[in-house]
């Protein structure tokens, strides 16, 4: 579940501040009126950054590391089969619609594993809500532990 708001959560971060990061790294926006950097970085690169940075500093920051393993053994084999599915169909969805229109139609043209998930986008971002209110999601005894 953590890892799954994560995503969320860097998918939101490197929409919204992708734009302006962008015009920081090309030297047109300043902190504080005299902090810039001038460097040669594609909106890809920054939105790309920003959301393994945004989904890392999450998790880690969540705790889920400190469970220990009184959390572990609450899914079953095939909730954490499909979660782990959906959870990275959802990263790739989110990397892909960093790039830019013809980018990602070239890289499609050219990869059938790649034109799955360009394709279908809205539905690999929905995919593991779905799955979540499918199985039960954080059921009794779960949410505890999440």
């Amino acid at each position: 579940m953590v890892t799954l708001l994560a995503i969320y959560v860097g998918i939101v971060i490197a929409s919204v501040l992708g734009g302006p990061a962008q015009q920081f790294f090309q030297g047109d926006k300043t902190v504080g009126n005299q902090l810039f950097i001038k460097a040669n970085t594609s909106p890809f690169t920054i939105q790309a950054g920003l959301f393994f940075l945004t989904t890392v500093l999450v998790s880690i920051r969540s705790g889920i590391g400190n469970r220990g393993s009184s959390g572990g053994g609450k899914l079953s084999a095939f909730e954490l089969a499909l979660f782990s599915f959906l959870n990275s169909a959802l990263i790739l969805t989110a990397v892909f619609s960093f790039m830019d229109p013809a980018s990602r139609s070239q890289f499609a043209e050219n990869s059938r594993i790649a034109r799955v998930f360009i394709n279908r986008e809205m539905w690999w971002t929905v995919a593991p809500l779905i799955a979540l209110i499918a199985t039960g999601g954080l059921g009794k005894g779960r949410s505890q532990d999440y």
